[in-house]
């Protein structure tokens, strides 16, 4: 028992809860034709986070499926062929920077239709 109890702790220290980390990594894009991943400096925003989660929430067909206080996905289904893309926020307040991460699921291309929508929360929120 004392060996479980011990390797559970250890494995606390290794992989520290979410709650520890100040913003959840987001991968890079491995597949461009399909997907966006920028870095923007929010400095002069007040509440960068909230804003953008609050631009989401009003976007047509977002939802957000999972959030913390950093870190927010959203699942994005397009209007006519109901493919469903994956938005993802990582705020990092240690350096005022907000990670955005846009890529479908399916396909070879998106027709552009990642980068327009990245392009159009970073209109909306500067």
């Amino acid at each position: 028992m004392k060996f479980f109890l011990c390797f559970f702790i250890f494995l606390g220290f290794i992989f520290p809860p979410a709650s520890f980390a100040s913003h959840i990594e987001l991968s890079e894009c491995v597949e461009i034709a399909h997907c966006v991943r920028e870095e923007w400096d929010v400095n002069s925003i007040e509440q960068p986070f909230n804003e953008i989660k609050e631009i989401i929430e009003n976007s047509p067909r977002s939802v957000i499926v999972k959030q913390d206080e950093n870190y927010l996905h959203a699942e994005v289904t397009s209007k006519w062929m109901k493919y469903v893309d994956d938005l993802e926020v990582s705020f990092v307040p240690e350096f005022s920077k907000l990670i955005v991460r846009s890529e479908s699921r399916v396909g070879e291309s998106d027709l552009g239709v990642n980068q327009k929508r990245v392009d159009l929360l970073k209109l909306k929120l500067f």
